[in-house]
């Protein structure tokens, strides 16, 4: 442990990476994943995977708290729509997502973030939830690290009259690690920060939100579109014992691995929707139509109408025979034969 770091080392919560196989592999699946969402999301499917990621974020991040509010519910909610549930379960919902837009308006602020910011999202999400002078300002009380779903204590936490130098090292950390890599970076601050635990209530959602304000601002885009609480939350057991397990080793690689496979996991889904996505809309366009009637086209010497609409039949026979006079007007495909019994065949230019 760096001697920078005393309290840090003096408590045991540990700020060393060490680069292990399984967290290099995590890394190098979200690697893979970038591409995709970096160069092919400038499409209105662009939108729909990121109202999606919103959702998600808001959901299961507030879920691993104990929030039994859905995705069917919160997307109600984000619509202004009246749910059935809590007011608890409501008011954590819509503080989050004015905590993610909190967020947004800090990285078009382009500055290092500061305490206050943490704080500042803290308040966010514990407004109208948490006694006002415990609400964004570090706590005066003693709190432990406790499983939302069993009661189970996980951890004691640092006393208050600990916290102000903890986090004196935790944000020299983050000057120090300014060359490390950002999601290994991130993560790491995740750890640090639940394990310092500076707030009477809502550390874990705050704790979530600036490891998504460190990768945006990081220059990682695809942040945006990867909800990793969606996979946090699948394995929230897990979760608690990485916790457990880095603290009782004094070891970041526990934490770093599960954080890292989460966050691949959740790029991996979002990259096989986006994929989904455009291969639906991929004919929906008469441009897109056409040239799947022309590869059809190519494949086969003589078809009718028929074969068409047989082998597109999520397209109304309307829309396509539109399509095939079109292309018969171009001059791409040539027609004979009476209109009910008609052949089409590939012109020889397309050939």
């Amino acid at each position: 442990m760096d001697s920078r770091y005393r309290m840090l080392g003096r408590l045991k919560i540990p700020c060393n990476v060490i680069y292990t196989d399984t967290l290099v592999r995590s890394l190098m699946r979200i690697a893979e994943t970038k591409p995709f969402l970096d160069e092919y999301l400038g499409t209105p499917q662009e939108v729909k995977l990121l109202r999606k990621a919103k959702v998600r974020a808001i959901t299961y991040s507030n879920q691993i708290e104990g929030n039994n509010l859905g995705e069917s519910e919160v997307t109600a909610l984000l619509q202004g729509k009246r749910v059935v549930g809590s007011k608890k379960d409501i008011k954590e919902t819509q503080n989050y997502h004015e905590a993610l837009d909190y967020v947004e308006r800090l990285i078009e602020d382009s500055r290092p973030i500061k305490l206050s910011d943490m704080c500042d999202l803290q308040r966010l999400v514990t407004q109208g939830l948490l006694e006002e002078r415990q609400s964004g300002r570090v706590r005066s009380v003693p709190v432990s690290i406790v499983n939302a779903t069993t009661g189970e204590k996980i951890d004691e936490c640092p006393q208050p009259h600990e916290l102000k130098a903890l986090l004196d090292e935790l944000w020299l950390w983050l000057s120090d690690t300014k060359e490390m890599n950002p999601f290994v970076r991130a993560f790491a601050f995740h750890f640090i920060a639940v394990s310092i635990h500076p707030f009477a209530d809502g550390n874990g959602r705050t704790v979530r939100l600036m490891q998504h304000l460190l990768l945006l601002l990081s220059g990682q885009r695809l942040a945006r579109f990867v909800p990793s609480e969606t996979a946090i939350m699948r394995g929230r057991d897990r979760y608690y014992a990485a916790i457990r397990q880095s603290r009782a080793l004094a070891s970041l690689h526990p934490i770093l691995e599960f954080l890292a496979e989460c966050f691949a996991q959740s790029a991996e889904e979002v990259v096989d929707e986006g994929r989904k996505l455009l291969r639906e809309s991929a004919g929906k366009t008469p441009e897109a139509r056409q040239r799947k009637i022309l590869a059809f086209a190519r494949k086969h010497k003589d078809f009718s109408m028929h074969d068409v609409v047989e082998w597109m039949p999520d397209v109304p026979r309307r829309t396509l025979e539109r399509d095939v006079a079109t292309l018969v007007k171009k001059r791409a495909l040539r027609a004979k034969g009476e209109s009910k019994a008609r052949i089409y065949n590939l012109a020889k230019w397309q050939r």
